[in-house]
């Protein structure tokens, strides 16, 4: 099977030639990597998953909690 007969718009065309040049590839090349990039299956989503992108984002509370707003002002 061959995609080098696809049929897309002009505009489009050139765009994709400009990015493999971008890329320093030829358009066949970054053609194939496009292809293969999109046929990998994704991992699916857990809440291991989850909890590790959560924990790499470094994020911060937006605000106080409850808890640390009684351990603030002394309370129990």
């Amino acid at each position: 099977m061959t995609l080098l007969q696809t049929r897309v718009e002009d505009k489009i065309a050139k765009r994709f030639e400009k990015v493999a040049r971008e890329r320093g590839e030829t358009i066949y090349s970054f053609l194939q990597r496009v292809v293969v990039e999109a046929t990998v299956a994704p991992e699916p989503e857990t809440w291991d998953n989850h909890w590790k992108k959560a924990k790499a984002l470094n994020l911060k509370p937006a605000r106080k909690t409850l808890a640390d707003l009684r351990e603030e002002s002394g309370e129990r």
